[in-house]
């Protein structure tokens, strides 16, 4: 009778020290989960449009100053400004004597990443966001009124859709110029040089404010706002995460955007500045996954 009473207590006791564990194991917090943020490799592109006014006057010889060579002018610059490009304009005028020579060339900065890179995390992004910042204003902000503080000229984000094709974008940069095409018949000394060929073509994301405000930006198809930089500049933060989860479950390879100018479009009459409007900016999409 002891010993069945001994061994009803050890029972006893073994079922309650079991029940004690099972509920300390139980209320013990595990490690948090941290979630991890990943940015996405890409590549960029820089897209210039010349377009132009060609005077017939003798005064018209030698060019003062020297018309833009958008490509020269990129070949030296260093090579980490080549990986952030450039948005916006340039303005040229031909001062000698009475000439009216006039040039325009119009930017916009390209950015493809390589989705199939990070294919191993479909299924875990809880979040992804798309950085667009100013990097480097150039020298013409104020001196004309589409080149202004903060965002220099830029005009508009704009995504690609799944069947762009091949963009002109390299990892190292690079930059494609869009030649005029030949002068139009002469009006009085003036000839017409229109752009041979269209840019890349995209759908509006959002339209900066000019002058440009920070906050969230209204009738944005996808929410964004914007802060300033600390630096002079703005940066903007969109919220991509469909976006980003749709290209990852349909095995997407890439997702690129674009960002316009504020002044593009036909350039039919002289100007009468010289303006450097030329907008460096960067590109980082962020996927917060677990």
């Amino acid at each position: 009778m002891r010993s069945t009473v001994r061994s009803v207590r050890s029972a006893a006791t073994l079922v309650s020290a079991m029940c004690v564990t099972t509920i300390v194991w139980a209320c013990v917090p595990g490690p948090a989960v941290v979630p991890i943020v990943t940015s996405v490799g890409h590549s960029v592109g820089t897209v210039v449009q010349v377009s132009g006014v060609v005077d017939d006057n003798p005064d018209c010889g030698v060019a003062s100053p020297a018309s833009p060579d958008p490509q020269t002018w990129f070949n030296l610059l260093p090579p980490v400004n080549r990986t952030f490009p450039f948005v916006g304009y340039q303005l040229w005028r031909n001062t000698s004597g009475t000439c009216r020579s006039s040039r325009r060339d119009s930017y916009r900065a390209l950015a493809t990443f390589n989705m199939a890179s990070v294919s191993q995390l479909r299924g875990l992004v809880t979040k992804a966001e798309l950085i667009v910042a100013t990097r480097a204003l150039p020298s013409g902000v104020g001196a004309e009124p589409s080149c202004v503080a903060m965002i220099g000229g830029a005009e508009s984000l704009a995504r690609f859709g799944p069947n762009v094709g091949a963009l002109p974008v390299s990892g190292a940069g690079m930059i494609t110029v869009i030649p005029p095409s030949l002068p139009g018949p002469p009006t009085g000394n003036l000839r017409i040089l229109l752009p041979s060929g269209p840019f890349p073509s995209g759908n509006t994301v959002f339209t900066m404010t000019r002058p440009w405000t920070a906050g969230a930006i209204a009738g944005a198809t996808s929410t964004t706002t914007t802060l300033a930089s600390g630096t002079g500049g703005a940066t903007f933060s969109v919220d991509v995460t469909n976006a980003a989860v749709s290209a990852l479950n349909g095995g997407m390879p890439t997702l690129s955007w674009m960002l316009t100018g504020a002044v593009e479009g036909p350039f039919v009459s002289p100007t009468m500045l010289n303006v450097d409007c030329r907008t460096s900016y960067g590109f980082d999409l962020r996927l917060t996954h677990l």
